[in-house]
């Protein structure tokens, strides 16, 4: 199938009503409203609204102003909402030429999304790459939708033809720490650190725990017990222990001294330099008390092995008839994120793993990008993302049969479309040694 978006606005606004509809309306508007009630109870449970919940978020603030204004208002237009819109719109188009088998099964996927801890997260790369296959002049096909093989997409244009298989990864895949169950602890210890403002004080609390957190609230009680006391009680001591925990009391000026508290980067900066990279910050300071939570665990965390596992399954998932392509979205980095070094280099040792030691010479190439991890320039919409490709697959092609994967931009114009500076040189230059520790250590 072939489908063009419209770039005007109002044309745009159309696709809402019939996303809607697809979606169900009852089950959509009693979605929003629950997610609404959610976003109000605190900043916390806002921030995960926020973080998850986005895209959801956005469809549903551009309907109310369509009904409101009859049209959609530009000055309320900004890349994430624009990037839910366009998903709205391929969503609408897709499940128009879809068989009657495929819509059922679009709407299936669209009722669990609706419902689903991470949102439409899966669905949307899915979407989000058929419409800029379909943008760059090729047929694309969902047989895994239409149940006529198990990868994703099929697209084609003339005589070449390739597949695609999308794995969507949650910011907590590996991680002894979920960013949801973080903030749910901060949620009930709100109430605390507003007492504790009163005493005009500026400390942080490291908690550092065994393993992992605890995802039931009712599990946490025993560390928000301890948090509270040695936060409020006169005389508390500054290090208390638990049995699968280690609360630690310290001033802000030891570590914060030189980070302004209204810089949000940098005071989480001064954090992972004093902490460790691996923590969740929450909390609030000023120039004359406040509180910052720093968690973090003893066990590290591990988010190669699911992105491993990920790949390895895409890789089963194609046909091996014909080239093949990973598409990676993680939840939780940010457009400029794509550049570091060290999140190019964990894609390419895995990657290297998955072709190498794996055997998956069927597959073209690894295709990384972030969940909203978009950019938006001259009104035009972008979403970067970063290949590593096979040197040896089973399939050779060229880069102009595959361009969307394929083809290189400098590192200097990939910095520029982004809109940030290089963090590094030669970013791209991403060697493989079989010998390395950081391969071996996955084979």
């Amino acid at each position: 199938m072939l489908a063009k978006l419209p770039s005007a606005l109002n044309e745009l606004g159309g696709y809402i009503n019939r996303f809607i509809e697809v979606v169900g309306r009852d089950r959509w508007f009693k979605r929003l409203d629950q997610l609404e009630i959610d976003q109000r109870k605190s900043f916390f449970s806002w921030k995960i609204v926020a973080d998850y919940h986005w895209l959801e978020m956005a469809i549903g603030f551009q309907a109310d102003v369509l009904e409101k204004e009859g049209r959609l208002l530009p000055e309320l237009i900004d890349r994430l909402i624009l990037a839910a819109l366009n998903f709205a719109a391929t969503t609408v188009e897709v499940y128009s030429q879809l068989s009657p088998a495929g819509k059922l099964v679009l709407e299936g996927r669209l009722r669990d999304a609706i419902k689903a801890e991470t949102g439409f997260a899966s669905l949307y790369l899915e979407l989000d790459l058929a419409q800029r296959l379909m943008d760059h002049g090729y047929d694309v096909q969902f047989p895994d939708m239409e149940g006529t093989a198990r990868f994703d997409l099929l697209f084609s244009r003339g005589t070449f033809a390739a597949e695609v298989e999308c794995k969507s990864l949650s910011a907590d895949a590996g991680r002894q720490i979920h960013r949801k169950d973080f903030y749910r602890f901060m949620e009930t210890i709100a109430p605390v650190l507003t007492k504790y403002a009163d005493l005009k004080r500026q400390e942080v609390v490291i908690v550092s725990l065994a393993s992992r957190l605890a995802s039931n609230t009712a599990h946490q009680t025993r560390l928000f017990q301890a948090t509270a006391s040695i936060l409020l009680q006169d005389g508390s001591p500054s290090i208390v222990e638990g049995p699968d925990f280690r609360l630690e009391r310290r001033p802000c000026a030891e570590f914060l001294a030189r980070a302004p508290f209204s810089d949000q980067k940098a005071l989480f900066k001064a954090c992972c330099a004093e902490f460790g990279p691996n923590i969740h910050v929450s909390g609030g300071v000023n120039e004359d008390s406040g509180c910052l939570v720093v968690m973090r665990s003893e066990r590290e965390d591990d988010t190669s092995k699911p992105m491993l596992g990920a790949m390895r399954k895409a890789a089963d998932q194609f046909s091996a008839q014909r080239p093949a392509f990973i598409a990676i979205q993680e939840h939780g980095i940010e457009a400029a994120d794509l550049m570091l070094p060290h999140v190019r280099r964990r894609a390419a040792v895995l990657s290297y793993a998955l072709f190498e030691h794996y055997g998956a010479a069927h597959v073209n190439a690894t295709y990384v990008t972030g969940l909203g991890a978009v950019v938006l320039r001259d009104g035009y919409l972008g979403t970067p993302a970063f290949a590593i490709p096979n040197m040896k697959p089973t399939f050779p092609i060229s880069v102009a049969n595959a361009a969307p994967f394929l083809v290189h931009l400098p590192d200097q114009d990939y910095a520029a479309a982004i809109g940030a500076p290089l963090p590094a040189p030669n970013i791209s230059f991403l060697p493989f040694d079989p010998q390395h520790d950081d391969y071996r250590d996955l084979t």
